[in-house]
């Protein structure tokens, strides 16, 4: 009865420990392929667990399945991102319609809850490499912030959500950038990065 108890707290025990470690590796035993897990915790105590995969061919087809799974996610979310550029065009002209019903525009309002990203700190946009500081002044018609590199000109900004576009900069036509994470946008390519080089 006490070996029951113990047996029973301990797995409760172990779960109140924190996880300091969480690995997963294959064994081969008599030609067949097992999964073990391992979890370390911060008091120095482990829990294993193993489940059989089968034998090589069967090894063979889970790995094939999970690089071929893997690699279908990432081609379909790259054929969305090629469609951007036409999508915002599409958006843009939902945008107009949109404005023309309620005399207030989506895409502003959106760029309203976005822009306190891109007034705070200083901001750089690369270029193939090269970097080139920017800031954000807010044009005076629809009070939009727009894209301006240092020695240039003001440049179109339109941010449709973790997605906006550049009109005209750094060439001719437009260049659609995506939200990597705060203060850091990049185009497909990467070829084009605004990014904030520091927070002040």
């Amino acid at each position: 009865m006490k070996k029951l108890l113990f047996l029973l707290i301990f797995p409760a025990f172990l779960s109140a420990q924190e996880i300091t470690k969480d690995t997963s590796y294959l064994t081969n035993s008599g030609g067949n392929f097992f999964n073990v897990n391992r979890v370390e915790y911060e008091n120095g105590a482990y829990s294993e667990t193993s489940s059989m995969i089968g034998d090589t061919l069967a090894v063979l087809s889970l790995y094939a399945n999970k690089i071929s799974s893997e690699a279908n996610q990432y081609a379909a979310a790259a054929v969305i991102a090629m469609r951007a550029q036409s999508a915002t065009a599409v958006l843009a002209k939902l945008d107009t319609v949109m404005t023309t019903r309620l005399a207030r525009s989506p895409i502003t309002a959106i760029m309203d809850s976005y822009e306190r990203e891109f007034l705070e700190g200083s901001w750089q946009v690369v270029n193939s490499g090269v970097p080139t500081a920017v800031t954000f002044p807010r044009l005076s018609t629809n009070k939009r912030i727009r894209l301006l590199p240092q020695g240039s000109t003001a440049r179109t900004m339109i941010i449709y959500g973790n997605m906006l576009r550049l009109v005209n900069y750094p060439v001719t036509g437009n260049n659609t950038l995506f939200k990597v994470k705060e203060g850091r946008w990049e185009n497909l390519t990467r070829t084009i990065i605004l990014r904030r080089t520091s927070t002040r």
